[in-house]
């Protein structure tokens, strides 16, 4: 059977669909060159940064941040197969990203701005400070470093005392957004704590320092998570008082504000560029001068209880005793008014809160400091070398519960 021929289209039909593929094409031709500026654009930002990353010299330190860089990791198929190696990539590509302190602002500021009252980590609180936040306790971390110093305590016959001071979310605990758990994480830790040490001797820096806050005193500074001078001053009252020794009255010392553009670590973390700056102050003494501070990992020698270089840089904190360092022993001058034969020697074992503290117990003792995070030898042959009267461990809260540099107590004991 012959198919029917099929009907041609009408000539209107025809017209109307050519003329909208004229119109479809012209569609396509109007939107093609914005397209392409954007699709440039996207690749320029992609490559530009790319290229910006591999170009620009890398950077060991960051003075906003206070910490150690990542840097380009070394490769090897051991570290790739581990899942390491892609972890350091990540964090070098974090670390040394481009306009980094830039995009950190930008994204506080718009955080801020839709209302949320926090932003990577730190909680914008009242009277303005910005505190750091910590949402539960690592248990498993603060029993090995209370195992650690319960050990150390246990072998040797040189009295010892433990202090811990509270983190900045533990003290200022009226400054917190009320729908944050600050108090149940801040009684948990502390809790535990007092439980696990027993009889071990404990020195309270908590209560008092929470009382002081909540009576609008400037202990713990807004910027940073440190205690100011008078919270370490006010702690340093707590610990003579606790080894039986009288504390020097707050008149005794002439306070000498140093500095009054002091940032600190919180701030760099948080990005809240618009928060006002904290004050720093040193606590002098007559005589204070008169002591020598051996920085004893390099030989450095320093007139005083202070390193005043530090005041010109971001890292202000550090200008007490010379900042970080795995052992530091203070001492009076043979003509100081200080040097004589009845000074005891105390083992200050500290984190960095011990480094405004150190001057206020350099008043009653030669010191011999040693910081674990960077001393790795047998903390009993200081004990034994310096004929040392006292022990006092002097650590925050946050490194009890992040770090299990503790444990470095107990090098060399059986």
């Amino acid at each position: 059977m012959l198919r029917k021929p099929r009907p041609k289209k009408g000539r209107k039909e025809a017209f109307a669909n050519a003329k909208a593929t004229v119109i479809n094409m012209n569609k396509q031709k109007k939107y093609r060159l914005p397209d392409i500026i954007t699709s440039a654009g996207l690749l320029l930002i992609i490559y530009g940064f790319a290229a910006a990353l591999l170009i620009t010299p890398d950077k060991d330190f960051s003075e906003d941040e206070n910490r150690a860089l990542q840097t380009l990791p070394n490769f090897s198929l051991e570290a790739l197969t581990s899942g390491e190696y892609t972890k350091q990539i990540a964090a070098y590509c974090t670390d040394q990203m481009p306009l980094r302190n830039l995009f950190v602002g930008a994204k506080s500021a718009s955080e801020m701005l839709i209302g949320k009252q926090e932003n990577n980590g730190v909680i914008l609180g009242s009277d303005g400070h910005i505190i750091a936040k910590s949402d539960r306790v690592n248990l498993s971390i603060m029993d090995k470093n209370l195992a650690a110093i319960k050990k150390f305590a246990a072998g040797t016959d040189v009295p010892f005392h433990v202090a811990i001071a509270g983190r900045s979310q533990d003290v200022l605990i009226d400054c917190i957004p009320s729908l944050y758990p600050a108090r149940e994480v801040s009684d948990t830790a502390f809790s535990h704590l007092t439980a696990a040490l027993g009889d071990t001797a404990q020195i309270d820096l908590l209560s008092p320092l929470r009382s002081r806050a909540s009576d609008g005193e400037y202990v713990y500074y807004r910027t940073d998570h440190h205690w100011t001078t008078l919270g370490a001053y006010y702690a340093y009252v707590e610990i003579m008082a606790s080894l039986g020794i009288e504390p020097h009255p707050i008149e005794y010392f002439t306070r000498e504000t140093v500095s009054e553009e002091f940032y600190g670590t919180t701030w760099s973390k948080a990005g809240m560029r618009r928060t006002a700056p904290d004050s720093m102050e040193f606590f002098r003494f007559d005589g204070d001068d008169s002591f020598v501070t051996e920085i004893v990992d390099n030989g450095t020698l320093l007139d005083g209880m202070y390193d005043r270089s530090y005041l010109e840089k971001k890292d202000k904190y550090s200008a007490f005793i010379g900042g970080n360092n795995g052992r530091v022993s203070i001492y009076p001058k043979e003509d100081s008014p200080f040097a004589s034969g009845e000074r005891e020697v105390l083992v200050l074992i500290k984190d960095s809160f011990g480094h405004s503290l150190a001057p206020f117990l350099a008043a009653h003792f030669d010191l011999e400091i040693l910081d674990l995070r960077y001393y790795k030898l047998p903390v009993s042959d200081v004990l034994a070398e310096s004929s040392a009267d006292r022990v006092l461990i002097m650590y925050n809260m946050d490194s009890l519960v992040s770090s299990s540099n503790l444990a470095m107590l107990t090098i060399g004991m059986k």
